[in-house]
């Protein structure tokens, strides 16, 4: 897929330095929108019969070949089931929250809920995220502090390293801090609400908006997060190591590492998207045989039925699927 470049005031210009993207130039680039359905977004397929157009006129026209028949009949045509990004923190993002599915729906005609996950492909020395507030943080002391200008003393804030895979379900305050480049896999949302941006300006030179009452609202104040649902590795091998990190309610999610040996998987009647963090490998199915490197995403659709990696050297890669659908072995 081609992917849509979105300039953010955080953003700078690594995704270009580590994955090779085509940047515009004198533009800050915070997020690169590699597989995207969305109105604010879409991506486009890049090479073959169908190059040049739009995810949104392939679901329309092949939807049930691209989803499967279990998504289709769901639905998963009107909107695809996940957005994938690749992140650029050059400076410290908005210390936000994303509504769940309920609150989206109730709010926001024709959008969803935003759980999403991260996996961390570099990280500069000593840096850091938000993750959630300090234990014993009330909606009624949140609101205090934000009044009184006391909010940074509430969150929670982790080291992280490249390799890290978070878990960031809808209702959790983060925010990430400067020098982390990032994968993002997350529901097809883009609902966001601000509760604090470090009093910084926007791109406009204007102070950036702030949606304090709708976070208030939406915020996980006490009690365990939602889980990511993933079951460790399910395959350690030599050449062959696969993490299955994440399976809720949208996706799943597993991190498969090759090297020097090939493997293959079936699409288990669903599509998969295949993230390219790292390496080299030849993506092979029964009717394309194609290179693929760092920094790319490929839609694999379901009616190919079978995939594989061939040639792979130190490959890194991220494979989405619909919930309970991303292979394991």
């Amino acid at each position: 897929m081609q992917p849509v470049f979105k300039e953010r005031v955080w953003g700078g210009r690594r995704l270009a330095d580590l994955l090779g993207k085509a940047l515009p130039p004198d533009l800050r680039i915070g997020e690169s929108w590699e597989l995207a359905d969305h109105p604010h977004g879409r991506s486009l397929v890049a090479e073959g019969p169908m190059a040049g157009k739009t995810l949104r006129w392939v679901l329309e026209r092949h939807g049930a070949a691209v989803l499967g028949r279990d998504e289709f009949q769901r639905g998963g045509a009107a909107r695809f089931g996940i957005l994938v990004k690749f992140i650029d923190a050059s400076d410290r993002l908005s210390v936000q929250v994303h509504p769940d599915d309920a609150y989206a729906g109730a709010h926001h005609a024709g959008e969803g809920g935003k759980t999403e996950c991260w996996t961390v492909m570099h990280a500069d020395p000593g840096a850091w995220l938000i993750y959630g507030l300090k234990p014993g943080v009330t909606r009624a002391g949140f609101a205090s502090a934000l009044k009184n200008g006391k909010v940074e003393e509430l969150l929670a804030v982790r080291p992280v390293n490249a390799g890290d895979f978070i878990w960031v379900p809808a209702g959790t305050v983060h925010a990430l801090g400067p020098g982390v480049v990032m994968a993002e896999v997350q529901q097809n949302s883009d609902v966001t609400y601000r509760v604090y941006d470090w009093n910084r300006k926007g791109l406009d030179g204007k102070p950036r908006e702030l949606q304090v009452r709708e976070a208030l609202e939406t915020i996980r104040f006490s009690g365990e997060q939602a889980p990511a649902g993933g079951r460790g590795k399910t395959a350690d091998e030599t050449g062959l190591l696969i993490d299955h990190l994440a399976d809720c309610h949208a996706f799943s999610l597993a991190r498969i590492q090759l090297d020097r040996r090939p493997w293959a998987a079936d699409t288990d009647g669903g599509y998969v998207v295949l993230v390219v963090l790292s390496g080299v490998a030849r993506l092979v199915t029964t009717e394309a045989n194609m290179a693929i490197r760092a920094g790319d995403t490929i839609l694999v659709p379901a009616d190919a039925q079978e995939y594989a990696l061939e040639q792979p050297r130190k490959l890194t890669v991220l494979a989405a699927a619909p919930p309970g659908k991303v292979p394991a072995q």
